[in-house]
């Protein structure tokens, strides 16, 4: 069981869904709550995802809702009509104002949301509110998850111990620069609102802007931070002697939940953290690490555990970025597998590296002292299936 103090939460199934299941949840705050959020960078943006972004301005939200099974992005004027409406409506039930109340969709691209059934699952949907459903709102997130997505973490402010808990959808059109998925996460935890925006855009660029499934990103990408501060304490001020604290369990939970969403890559066999160090500065070397985690060629060879280190250093010379070939070391978990660019260990040594469902692959470009990664998965047969029968 999960649970966060001063927030109530239900989820319902209202027929989005073609195979059944929740599909419609509400995370609802006591009182409005301090709000951060950070949405995707696709030019194409769902309308519940523009609403989003012109609603955190005022800097807070008191409400949640979210459906899963239809991601109302590519609908025209019906789909903002129809995300103002499901908030509207989740407003009034709960008796506050329309502005405090972000809407939040995931699923199918280009087909309306089928408003009845939302109009008639919002009553019942706020009467079942209880401390206690934060559980069923993963599930009610869920579109090809395998499995539900949470973690939480507590941290001690002098004699309060506040909680802070992530709740995560996303398993394919997942790309670094916001992935596919969505995240909330909620805290009792007071907190000035410059600080939980730094506090979330420090550990998103760290967690969920690194990672890789297929490389594609998604028009719905939502990450909603919320504090409701009932813990009592004295807000939180960067740079304070808890807002480290604070910072280090935020980077927690979204890497905990980053990682979740990599292991469910849609068939996902194996996860894999790829580092390039020794580059001339950090955009150098994440342009490279984003290369080899995106490149087809290097994904299947996880996937058919097979050592084709050269895959990796072809992927690394097309980033775009300048190094030498022949000064870079290439390490499979701790083995040393190329020195120089040549190859100084025979692959019947480290092969076994690549049987396991996790492990790192090191670049050394020796350029320079920069450093970057990204957490990819491989390619696999349930990915290809999956994907070219995902509407039909």
């Amino acid at each position: 069981m999960i649970k966060v103090p001063g927030f109530l939460s239900s989820s319902i199934y209202v027929g989005i869904k073609k195979k059944g299941g929740k599909d419609f949840g509400l995370i609802f705050s006591k009182v409005p709550a301090k709000v951060a959020g950070v949405f995707t960078t696709n030019v194409v943006k769902a309308a519940p995802v523009i609403l989003g972004m012109e609603r955190i301005k005022n800097g807070y939200c008191q409400a949640i809702v979210v459906n899963s099974g239809n991601a109302n992005a590519c609908t025209g004027k019906r789909g903002f009509k129809d995300a103002s409406l499901t908030a509207s409506l989740v407003a009034r039930e709960l008796g506050i104002r329309e502005s405090l109340v972000i809407p939040s969709s995931t699923g199918v691209i280009g087909v309306p949301l089928p408003i009845q059934r939302i109009k008639s699952g919002v009553s019942d949907l706020v009467s079942k509110l209880s401390e206690d459903g934060l559980l069923g709102i993963t599930e009610a997130m869920m579109t090809t998850d395998l499995f539900p997505k949470y973690t939480t973490a507590y941290i001690r402010l002098g004699s309060k111990v506040g909680t802070i808990c992530a709740l995560g959808k996303g398993a394919g059109m997942i790309a670094p620069q916001m992935a596919t998925m969505l995240c909330f996460i909620l805290t009792d935890v007071n907190i000035q609102k410059a600080a939980l925006n730094k506090a979330l855009l420090s550990a998103v660029e760290n967690s969920f802007n690194k990672i890789i499934v297929d490389g594609d990103t998604s028009t719905n990408d939502t990450v909603l931070m919320l504090s409701n501060g009932t813990l009592g304490n004295e807000a939180l001020r960067i740079g304070d002697k808890y807002y480290s604290t604070f910072q280090s369990a935020v980077n927690q939970i979204t890497t905990q939940i980053a990682n979740m969403i990599v292991k469910d890559g849609e068939g996902a066999t194996k996860v894999v953290k790829i580092i390039v160090k020794g580059a001339k500065n950090e955009k150098d070397a994440s342009k490279i690490a984003n290369t080899i985690g995106t490149s087809l060629l290097v994904k299947t060879a996880f996937y058919g555990e097979d050592p084709n280190w050269g895959r990796l250093i072809a992927a690394a010379g097309r980033a775009g970025v300048k190094f030498d070939p022949q000064s870079v070391d290439l390490f499979f978990g701790e083995y040393k597998v190329v020195k120089n660019g040549i190859e100084v260990l025979n692959e019947n040594i480290f092969q076994h590296v690549m049987k396991s469902p996790n492990f790192t692959i090191t670049l050394d470009l020796k350029n320079g002292k920069a450093s970057s990664f990204v957490i990819t998965s491989d390619i696999t047969m349930d990915y290809l299936k999956l994907n070219s029968h995902y509407r039909t």
